[in-house]
């Protein structure tokens, strides 16, 4: 099986398929910040994939966020 092609620069669309969320899921993530904000290209707004998975590797050192949760907690 051939991993997905992910572009450079993602719309919303495709940068929240990247993460595996939903767009409003995607969209309230980039308004606190754990997300960056896109970049006017082509007069639309992009994601860069790197800042994305830059972004994404700093949440893995944010602490065990399962303490938090009823589920996941140990």
């Amino acid at each position: 099986m051939n991993a997905p092609y992910w572009p450079a620069m993602m719309l919303r669309k495709t940068a929240a398929a990247y993460c595996e969320l939903s767009e409003a899921a995607f969209e309230r993530e980039v308004s606190s910040g754990t997300l960056p904000m896109p970049v006017l290209l082509g007069n639309k707004p992009h994601w860069h994939r790197e800042q994305i998975d830059a972004m994404l590797a700093d949440l893995s050192g944010a602490g065990d966020w399962r303490a938090q949760s009823n589920l996941y907690a140990a």
